[in-house]
Parts: structure tokens; sequence; C-alpha cells
């Protein structure tokens, strides 16, 4: 929606029932325990949506600005960037006890494999095929935190979860224009 307001991207009608779906989903998902009350995460949704905001207006920025330049160079000066901002807190509250080897890989792993290489496949999908494409996989994002959950936490996947998935995978392939294209080929 950043994409169609700030750079005029057009949005066709399916695109917009995927993304009403999509919302829908995630609506779905989170309703149980996103209140404002002790142990509900409504604050967490909220920052969530804030974080979405920051997404499109981030990816809008850079298919705004920053064509032509490489997405490796995107990624890494986002990266230095975002170590200089944080370096004052992460000197403020470093731990008494050093980290241990194992931390120290673990994150590094996090910052090479997760961070760097996916910001540096993400510039380069703004690049090719904008930003709403680029953005619609973080639909996807609370399908994967059920399966982490389940997968390192043993929490249980719900036949609500798995329905609340469809609707959410549907929606984004509505979004993307996946779904639309494959329709209108039929008609």
């Amino acid at each position: 929606m950043v994409a169609w307001v700030w750079l005029g991207e057009r949005l066709g009608r399916l695109r917009w029932v995927g993304l009403a779906i999509g919302f829908v989903g995630v609506g779905l998902l989170a309703a149980p325990r996103a209140d404002f009350w002790a142990g509900g995460s409504g604050l967490a949704v909220l920052a969530s949506l804030a974080a979405c905001v920051c997404y499109g207006t981030a990816a809008s920025f850079a298919r705004r600005y920053l064509t032509g330049i490489s997405p490796l160079v995107i990624a890494a000066g986002s990266q230095l960037g975002a170590a200089a901002g944080l370096a004052i807190p992460t000197a403020i509250f470093w731990p008494s006890a050093a980290p241990g080897l194992r931390a120290w890989v673990s994150v590094g792993a996090l910052a090479l494999m997760c961070t760097a290489l996916a910001y540096v496949l993400y510039f380069r999908l703004i690049e090719r095929a904008g930003p709403s494409q680029a953005l619609a996989v973080t639909f996807i994002a609370p399908l994967f935190a059920i399966i982490y959950g389940s997968a390192f936490l043993g929490e249980p996947i719900t036949p609500r979860m798995l329905g609340c998935g469809v609707i959410i995978v549907s929606g984004t392939l509505l979004a993307t224009g996946i779904l639309g294209r494959r329709i209108r080929k039929r008609s």
C-alpha cells in the first residue's frame, strides 16, 4: 500500500482483494491473544504493524532512490548503518560476562546467512520485481513463526492455525498477482 501511495504503483482489484484476505488471515491468527491486558500481545501486534509500515517505506525508498545501485552495495550500506546505530546501545548493555564461542558463532551465522545474504537477495528482488512483490513475502512470516514455535518450542499447531495459514497464503498469492494470473489464464 505504501508503494501505491508513494510510487503510484497500480494495484488491480484482485491484488486489493489479496491484501485484504492476507490482513484478515494475519488478524485471525493474532486475534486470540491480541489484547492489551496482562499477558496479551496487543503491543507486540502494534509493533509488528509499525514494522510493516517501515518495511513498506524502506522498500519504496529503495525503489525510488536506489535504482541502479548494486544490491550488494545497498545491503552492505544498510548493515553498516544498522551496526553504527546499534554501537552505543551495545556498549551500554554489554553483558558483564563475555559471551561464549557458541554465541559468537550463532551471531555470525545469523549475520551472514539470515541477514547479509537475505538482504542482497531482497534488494535484488526490489530492483527486479518492485517493492510490493518483494514485501508480499512478509505475509507468510506468521506461518514460519508457527512452524518454528512447533519445531523449537514444542508449541502445538492447531486446526485454527492451519486454516489461518491457508487464508494468508491465498491472500499472498492474490496480492503478488500469482493467483490472479492463473485465474485470468483460465478465463
